[in-house]
């Protein structure tokens, strides 16, 4: 059973990273999302540019299915959501308040605690496209100028991690976020 889902409109070379680190994925395409079909997983990986329809359809995909990112989540799920790619978004099909603004650019990571979801990066300079202007739960990681770039936020039983690092995640991050999740339905 693949522990990772990951969604988007076609193959991504985040499936070959996620494969060189040891991890089996499936792309999952926006319309089969809920499809009694698919099988369950631990973590849901929801790339950077989901929101710009330059880069993908997934946003409709994602606000039509809201209830099930919201189960999914709720029921010992997690989801790593990156940059939406647009001026603004308010992610509006979470069930959570998160409002990002775009700014591309490399930025120095500052720490905030001892959350273990600090590990998505192994450098302390990256390139981020944005940060969160407004969140709720746990403000992980801030850029130098104090604005947040990783938030984890706990719902129900599982994992919201949200985050402008454009980057793809270490692979003891992903271990990390699978070993605490269950298998879940999307």
């Amino acid at each position: 059973m693949k522990d990772i889902a990951y969604l988007w409109d076609n193959k991504l070379m985040f499936e070959n990273h996620l494969k060189e680190h040891g991890f089996e994925s499936q792309l999952i395409h926006p319309g089969s999302i809920g499809s009694p079909f698919l099988p369950r997983f631990k973590l849901m990986i929801i790339p950077t540019g989901f929101a710009n329809s330059g880069y993908s359809k997934l946003l409709p995909s994602l606000m039509l299915n809201k209830h099930r990112i919201e189960g999914f989540i709720n029921n010992g799920g997690t989801a790593l959501i990156y940059g939406p790619m647009t001026e603004y978004h308010s992610y509006d099909w979470l069930p959570v308040n998160i409002e990002y603004t775009q700014c591309y650019r490399s930025v120095k990571i500052q720490k905030q605690g001892q959350s273990k979801a600090s590990m998505i990066v192994d450098d302390p300079l990256v390139q981020c496209d944005g940060f969160f202007n407004s969140t709720e739960g746990e403000c992980v990681l801030l850029n130098e100028s104090d604005e947040t770039i990783l938030v984890k936020i706990k719902y129900g039983d599982g994992l919201i991690i949200a985050t402008t690092i454009h980057e793809y995640p270490a692979s003891g991050f992903i271990r990390w976020a699978i070993d605490g999740s269950k298998f879940v339905s999307l």
